[in-house]
């Protein structure tokens, strides 16, 4: 018979805990990082949203004569008038009666459950709010890639965040996520709504809890609903989130009515947009720069895209870099980008952001564009009925447990965004599917 070891005798062995909790989430946010903070929460009370002006026409009647010759009739100035609006980002919390006490011992847990979840939460929400900002606020969160039928089986997806491309299509569904399909002729959400049990690996589909409804269809836009029983399109995230740079940084393509002005009327407040761009080049680039400074004499001195687009940049100098370190018999290969370092052109630095649409360059003028997130109401949790925390259900239906709730009001707006240019459907870049927590 076999002796004692530290299997038979695990029953009486102490577990040793870590002092910390070890992260498995991403929690840098360096988009929101590139605006001005600007309080308009009493523009906000007043209850119209926050009212802006554009200078948008010249006087035309600079006019060359002769002497004693007529010369133009007097002109004016020309501007518009739009209104921004803020956006809406809501999060709850649950938890039961036991999970908000049990943690808050020392000889219970490690840490405050209560405590956990509400800091979470908050980071959570940043999460959100980052994602955003790739994205162009109609809360499309991708395209269905085919018919997915009606069974539980994977609906093939694309279009991740209403850009177009066929690579990473889930980029932004979540497990757990409820989403909705609308009929993009017309607009109308259409009957079903699933729950995400699964997203692949590859970024190609994600499967659902129950079966989808007959009537989804190739090409529907998917949404975030906010449960499984929604038939209101106005339950979903259609058309309600943060403008991001694809909507500021655009020539009307995804976005016309910019703030109440429209673009395709006032070319002031276009940007300049290489549609279909193709291969990189240090050409392209420059004339993109050269474009912006002739629209509206802007100066690009901040370049912004992902990670993968830099990629094909560094190849832009491959052959002609020459590689040292401090030994030739250990010569350096790599660049600055290898730390995530910030690449530069002309001088103007090349910053690589994770958020960031997959297939886009932008190139900013930082110092004119006036790119602003105009805060309503920074972050709180809702509490004007005196409580945080409130009871869960009534009658019957309650439970010991109970719910907070956590909203941001903002929106993202660009003063000047003709100062700015934006390349589109860049080809050549090798994407690794990666999934940011």
């Amino acid at each position: 018979m076999a002796g004692a070891d530290t299997t038979t005798q695990d029953y009486l062995y102490n577990e040793i805990v870590l002092p910390e909790i070890t992260e498995g989430v991403n929690n840098e946010f360096p988009l929101k990082d590139l605006c001005e903070d600007i309080d308009v929460s009493e523009d906000y009370a007043a209850g119209r949203g926050v009212k802006w002006k554009h200078h948008a026409k010249r006087n035309v009647s600079p006019f060359f004569t002769r002497e004693g010759a007529a010369f133009a009739i007097a002109g004016k100035q020309g501007g518009v008038e739009g209104l921004i609006t803020p956006a809406k980002l809501m999060a709850r919390i649950k938890m039961t009666a036991e999970a908000m006490s049990y943690g808050t011992s020392s000889d219970a847990a490690i840490k405050s459950g209560k405590k956990e979840e509400i800091n979470r939460i908050i980071e959570d929400i940043s999460w959100r709010e980052e994602g955003a900002l790739g994205m162009d606020g109609r809360g499309i969160l991708c395209y269905l890639n085919g018919e997915p039928g009606t069974g539980v089986t994977p609906a093939e997806v694309d279009t991740p965040g209403n850009i177009a491309g066929a690579d990473f299509g889930n980029r932004y569904l979540q497990t757990d996520m409820f989403v909705g399909a609308i009929n993009p002729t017309g607009n109308v959400l259409r009957a079903g709504i699933v729950q995400i049990a699964a997203v692949s690996d590859d970024g190609t589909d994600f499967t659902p809890a129950t079966a989808y409804n007959s009537a989804w269809a190739d090409n529907d836009y998917i949404v975030h609903a906010a449960n499984g029983s929604v038939t209101d399109i106005l339950d979903t995230s259609f058309e309600a989130a943060y403008r991001g740079l694809p909507a500021l940084v655009d020539d009307s393509t995804n976005w016309d009515n910019y703030f109440g002005v429209l673009r395709s009327v006032v070319p002031s407040v276009k940007s300049y947009v290489n549609a279909s761009t193709g291969a990189l080049s240090t050409d392209l680039l420059q004339r993109l720069a050269d474009v912006v400074y002739q629209k509206l004499g802007g100066k690009v001195d901040l370049m912004v895209t992902h990670p993968s687009i830099r990629r094909l940049i560094i190849q832009l100098t491959e052959q002609d870099r020459r590689y040292q370190g401090a030994s030739l018999m250990k010569p350096d290969p790599g660049t600055v980008a290898f730390q995530q370092g910030d690449l530069t052109m002309g001088e103007v630095p090349i910053k690589a952001i994770r958020s960031m649409p997959l297939t886009q360059l932008y190139l900013l003028d930082s110092k004119k564009m006036g790119l602003k997130r105009l805060v309503a109401e920074a972050g709180k949790f809702v509490d004007e009925d005196g409580s945080i925390w409130q009871r869960d259900g009534t009658g019957a239906a309650a439970t010991d447990s109970f719910e907070c709730w956590y909203r941001r009001i903002q929106q993202y707006f660009m003063a000047n965004p003709g100062k700015c240019a934006r390349a589109d459907s860049i080809t050549g870049m090798t994407l690794v599917v990666v999934r940011s927590e």
